[in-house]
């Protein structure tokens, strides 16, 4: 049988609290959950993009970027998002053929502002 000190029970006890709060904390950034457009979709031009996330957010500090194949911003407006987990944004003209990348920035409850992009193509 293995005895284990007192002391070292302490240790032991103690880093694995930790390591489990850090953990806990790790998972409680805000994520993406969808999209749409959705991560490499082929669409016919939409005039607003909804992303939604894990968690409310903190609109605010969050926001939409919309660029074109060639890096140039593409100037969109904050739009009404359907409800606290998601953000929304509208085109200001239709968007023509081509590769776009949607640019995000979300804020939730934790404070800690986390950064995506991806793409979707226009037929």
């Amino acid at each position: 049988m293995i005895r284990i000190r007192s002391r070292n029970r302490t240790a032991i006890l103690a880093v694995s609290g930790a390591l489990l709060f850090l953990a806990g904390q790790a998972s409680a950034h805000t994520q993406l959950v969808s999209a749409d457009p959705a991560p490499n979709a082929s669409v016919a031009a939409p005039t607003t993009i909804t992303l939604r996330f894990n968690e409310a957010l903190e609109t605010k500090v969050s926001n939409v970027k919309l660029s074109d194949g060639a890096g140039k911003a593409v100037t969109v407006s904050t739009a009404k998002a359907p409800d606290t987990k998601s953000m929304a944004a509208t085109t200001a003209a239709p968007l023509g053929a081509g590769k776009y990348t949607v640019a995000w920035t979300a804020v939730g409850g934790d404070g800690h502002p986390m950064k995506g992009t991806y793409s979707f193509t226009v037929k």
